[in-house]
């Protein structure tokens, strides 16, 4: 059975990386020529599309490997809970400004104030920064740093939190 002309196209796409291309071919091919696209806007517009997929699959994948805890966003946490805390000073740490300076940033307070919410926020947005981010309780990263100097962990095999640009430690 013979190929048609976009079996070749589809496969270079793959080999390349553009998943997302390749699959939706056809429909994007359709909308250009419906939407009758000059050849650099049907090209610029599957870069972009490309691109978009490619940043949220890389957010998705850093944030399954952060290990911080899921739904904890700046967006769905009740500062009229917490008055106390600043909701500007919260925006202005979720620029992720203190991580270019390698600036520490620490939460102190009663349980249930929300300070590990706010961490695990601050996390999922240096993560949308393009930051690398670690969640480790405290017992859970003390074993694991003893667990590393049992071991003499090489520099090449040390964990996943020597690695990031962000570690929010929590206590709890």
């Amino acid at each position: 059975m013979s190929k048609i002309s976009l079996d070749d196209t589809k496969e270079k796409l793959e080999h390349i990386g553009c998943r997302y291309t390749a699959d939706n071919l056809s429909p994007l091919l359709e909308r250009a020529v419906k939407e009758d696209m000059s050849l650099s806007s049907f090209l610029d517009s599957i870069l972009t599309e490309e691109l978009q997929r490619r940043e949220e699959e890389r957010i998705r994948t850093w944030l399954r490997l952060s290990s911080l805890p899921p739904g904890k966003t700046i967006e769905n946490f009740d500062f009229s809970f917490q008055p106390s805390i600043s909701r500007k000073k919260i925006e202005i740490l979720a620029t992720g400004e203190y991580l270019r300076r390698c600036e520490n940033v620490l939460f102190l307070g009663p349980p249930g104030v929300g300070k590990t919410h706010l961490a695990a926020a601050l996390g999922v947005r240096a993560i949308q920064c393009g930051f690398r981010v670690a969640f480790k309780r405290l017992d859970d990263l003390i074993r694991m740093l003893r667990e590393d100097e049992e071991k003499l962990f090489s520099r090449a095999k040390r964990r996943s939190y020597f690695r990031a640009h962000l570690l929010i430690v929590d206590l709890c």
